[in-house]
């Protein structure tokens, strides 16, 4: 703006503005060049994106107290496209991402797209959304010309006015509240296709009482050029959708890694690439002496949950802390820390192509209940361990040597949706045994290597044998567990052990990865067998929770590893063998110790002879 005449000039940030344009128009107009740049003549303006970003934020809301807890939210606000917050109750979670979504909506008024999600629409009043009206109503008394134009009984606040008759009112930029029904899969994907524009924000609150579904919206919504996805809550389970949002990146560990036990308000990188999670720790609250006034938590509020709870208890860990309630993942049948650690998630190294493919099938007809129905393929045969050596030239490669380890591994190939209509005039059940019967005949399966799961459904075994052939496999995962011996280091049999023959399959697969022996275990199956906890029940027998807890639970049935399990018993029954894992050190010492023995037999045996002659 240099052209300015001096007179008509005001000189801010080393840069002319008219002398008019209000100081929060003036940051705006800062933050949409990026807070800093460099220009031609080579001085830098501007003090930052975090800077004039803060400062529209005051002008916005001057009644707000700040405090480090907010400077901790907007600063990763602004950095990253994923943002998870754990925080106590009263840590100001709804109210700082309401701030910086109405600011950030108010910056770009003309391509951006805001919808903040909780459970219901009682729950929106009460918080984020109600946070978001009361600041548009103080902007908007301070600041006339902001855009928005509020609809309560739509709860939405729209770019365009109701006098836009030219082309129509144009909803799509703007801000909104959707309220979630809990455990409705179809109701939140529904609300959030379809989402198109520049700049997209979808936030939500109390995301720990959203079904885990929630987190598959983040593929849709990161389409957009510009997107940012924020899940604020009290931390309960690893395996919500709060858990999910904020679990630590691999190289940190997850969950299970420690990252959450150490005490603190801090941030650390989450899984899903730009994500950060912030946690804000209670008794590191900016308000312990309740002396700042802005409704966050108080030592005398937390004083008076010890009184009642004590300090052991996930209430106070939840509610006060903030933090993800330790040892969960020793109720789960699988955790993520595991399967990486046992490669369960890597590509198999097959010594040949001498191996035993096995199809597997989880039914259902026609979605009924929510289910899907899946099939799917395992194969199992020997894999070698590649040694990494370096060649002449000092390049890195694998090698094979002749002695290199040789063991039986069981490899997931696929799981696929079987397409079953009701609009059809063939019965489902000859549906899913046509699909069936030609897949397997592509992969090369005969019949006797297929294994299904029928539940009650006497038509599905009926059709296999109609349609198909009477050698296929129908597994009872209803029925009492197998005689077989639980493992090698439980001798004892799987029907005194598991509860039934369900627990005992789910298990089946937990062994095999905890004996090195799991290949090409996917995301989806392995978010599956992470979400199922077990429980003892009569005669301290193990069992994993039942299906329609864990749908409760989590939003929708666990399909894919149910039929896995399936394919797994079946591998089993077609021999393949589970392995009682041992380290290199007990391989060699164990073969040292053979050696000598036969050394020292042969010496005397030797001396023996000498003698008699």
């Amino acid at each position: 703006m240099a052209h300015l005449g001096k007179s008509s000039a005001k000189r801010v940030y080393k840069l002319d503005w008219p002398k008019y344009l209000d100081p929060l128009e003036l940051e705006m107009a800062m933050v949409r060049k990026g807070g800093q740049w460099k220009g031609k003549n080579g001085v830098t303006y501007g003090e930052g994106l975090f800077f004039h970003f803060k400062k529209v934020l005051q002008y916005i809301s001057p009644d707000t107290k700040w405090h480090p807890w907010i400077d901790l939210v907007v600063e990763k606000y602004l950095l990253h496209r994923t943002i998870c917050i754990l925080g106590p109750s009263s840590s100001g979670k709804s109210y700082s991402v309401g701030l910086c979504l109405y600011a950030d909506y108010s910056i770009f008024p003309d391509c951006t797209t805001v919808q903040v999600c909780s459970s219901t629409r009682e729950v929106l009043e009460n918080k984020i959304w109600g946070e978001i009206k009361s600041i548009h109503r103080k902007a908007k008394s301070l600041y006339p010309w902001l855009p928005g134009h509020l609809i309560e009984g739509r709860l939405r606040i729209v770019t365009d006015s109701k006098d836009e008759v030219t082309e129509g009112r144009d909803f799509k930029n703007g801000m909104m509240g959707v309220p979630c029904k809990l455990g409705s899969d179809t109701k939140i994907s529904s609300d959030f296709i379809g989402v198109h524009n520049k700049r997209v924000r979808v936030a939500a609150d109390d995301l720990h009482t959203l079904p885990a579904s929630f987190i598959h919206i983040i593929s849709n919504v990161d389409k957009a050029p510009d997107a940012k996805v924020i899940g604020s809550g009290n931390p309960c389970d690893t395996m919500d959708a709060l858990g999910q949002l904020g679990e630590p990146a691999a190289h940190l560990g997850g969950w299970d890694g420690g990252i959450d036990q150490t005490p603190g308000t801090k941030s650390w990188e989450t899984r899903r690439k730009g994500g950060v999670c912030i946690q804000l720790y209670g008794e590191d609250s900016p308000n312990l002496d309740g002396k700042l006034g802005c409704g966050l938590i108080s030592q005398e509020a937390i004083d008076r949950d010890i009184s009642f709870y004590g300090t052991d208890s996930m209430n106070y860990t939840q509610m006060n802390l903030g933090m993800m309630p330790r040892g969960l993942g020793s109720k789960r049948v699988l955790t993520r820390q595991v399967c990486q650690k046992f490669r369960a998630l890597d590509e198999p190294n097959w010594l040949d192509s001498n191996r035993t493919r096995i199809g597997f099938l989880d039914a259902a007809y026609g979605g009924v209940g929510g289910d899907r129905c899946i099939f799917g393929e395992l194969q199992f045969g020997r894999e070698v361990e590649p040694v990494t050596v370096a060649d002449v030239a000092g390049s890195v490669i694998n090698q094979t040597p002749l002695n290199a380890k040789r063991r039986q591994i069981l490899c997931l190939i696929d799981t696929e949706l079987v397409p079953v209509s009701v609009k059809l005039t063939d019965l489902p059940c000859d549906q899913i045994v046509n699909f069936v019967r030609e897949e397997c005949e592509a992969r090369h399966i005969p019949p006797e290597n297929f294994y299904y799961d029928a539940g009650m459904r006497s038509a599905l075994v009926n059709a296999f044998g109609r349609l198909w052939s009477n050698s296929c496999n129908a597994v009872d995962c209803g029925g009492t567990a197998s005689e077989r011996k639980v493992s090698a280091d439980i001798d004892v049999t799987a029907k005194d052990y598991y509860e039934n023959k369900i627990t005992e399959m789910w298990y089946s697969v937990r062994l095999i990865v905890e004996a090195g022996q799991f290949r090409g275990m996917s995301q989806e199956v392995l978010q599956e067998f992470c979400q199922r906890e077990w429980g003892q029940v009569g005669k301290n027998k193990i069992q994993v929770e039942p299906k329609a807890q864990m749908k409760k639970k989590t939003g929708r049935s666990p399909d894919l590893a149910d039929a896995v399990a399936v394919g797994v018993a079946g591998a089993i029954e077609r021999g393949f063998l589970i392995e009682r894992l041992k380290s290199v050190h007990q391989a060699v010492r164990d073969d040292r110790w053979k050696r000598e023995l036969r050394d020292k037999s042969s010496n005397l045996r030797a001396k023996q002879l000498t003698h008699s002659t």
